[in-house]
């Protein structure tokens, strides 16, 4: 049986770490000037992207009786099952890839890039919550 709090103490995660990183990076300038915001952003990013990831896992073992080898196969299951297209599930694999790049690059990862993401990329978390719910709306889970 999906466990519906679960999904939302993830979603309410996601949704505190998204209000941190606009807070921490605001503007360049400001994220620069202390390293500590740019290390409190990748971890904010990584902890959601985890956070999306343990939401996808919990459905589709739920639903899809579907054990995905790993996040990329893990939202593509989610669209197999009806709860994203095809451009929503793109856009979850490239938040997967930037997470190993964090995550198995770190030294090599540029902090214009992470500044970057934090700027333009927030709009893919929020994308997967309203899809998500919708989802479960949609399946009378909800």
């Amino acid at each position: 049986m999906i466990d519906i709090e679960k999904i939302k103490r993830y979603a309410a995660e996601i949704r505190e770490n998204i209000r941190l990183i606009k807070e921490y990076a605001t503007s360049e300038e400001e994220f620069f000037s202390d390293k500590r915001n740019i290390l409190s952003v990748k971890h904010l990013l990584l902890q959601s992207i985890e956070a999306t990831a343990i939401i996808c896992n919990h459905l589709l073992s739920k639903m899809g009786k579907i054990a995905p080898s790993g996040y990329t196969e893990c939202f593509k299951g989610l669209e197999e099952i009806g709860a994203f297209g095809k451009e929503a599930t793109e856009k979850f694999v490239r938040m997967v890839r930037f997470r190993n790049i964090l995550i198995h690059h770190y030294l090599k990862v540029d902090d214009k890039e992470v500044f970057k993401y934090a700027k333009q990329n927030l709009s893919d978390f929020e994308d997967f919550l309203e899809g998500i719910f919708n989802f479960l709306k949609k399946k009378r889970l909800l």
